[in-house]
């Protein structure tokens, strides 16, 4: 179980290229294990493809690197406008009120790692 929860299969396999580094995908990896590890014990998820498991692991890692980037408020670093001047007209704008807006409408952490665990496994109703 959890084989191919590591960096080079997120990067390679999956394709994926959000977390830089093999650190920053290490440090959200155990959670995330424990959490399936759980509802696969628990009988509440089964694996639907090859390597599902795996897969949605290393996403939910992704998920939560990518929301401790937007809590921490580097997401605006990553390519966001903070200002801009056009034909000598300047206008700044206010990204903490839009972020935290964003982030009330947002949907919770949790449904966003379940939205991973429906792509690649079955959910079942509960404890067999």
């Amino acid at each position: 179980m959890f084989e191919n929860v590591n960096y080079d299969f997120y990067k390679t396999t999956l394709g994926r290229s959000a977390i830089p580094d093999e650190a920053a995908f290490n440090e959200y990896a155990a959670e995330n294990k424990l959490f399936i590890k759980r509802l696969i014990t628990d009988g509440v998820i089964v694996e639907r493809e090859k390597d599902g498991i795996d897969s949605a692991v290393c996403m939910m890692i992704e998920t939560d690197y990518n929301t401790a980037l937007e809590m921490s408020g580097n997401a605006a670093e990553s390519g966001a406008v903070a200002s801009e001047t056009i034909n000598g007209y300047s206008y700044s704008y206010d990204r903490t009120a839009a972020n935290e807006a964003a982030k009330l409408n947002a949907k919770s952490l949790e449904a966003k790692k379940y939205k991973w665990i429906r792509l690649y496994c079955d959910i079942t109703q509960g404890v067999r």
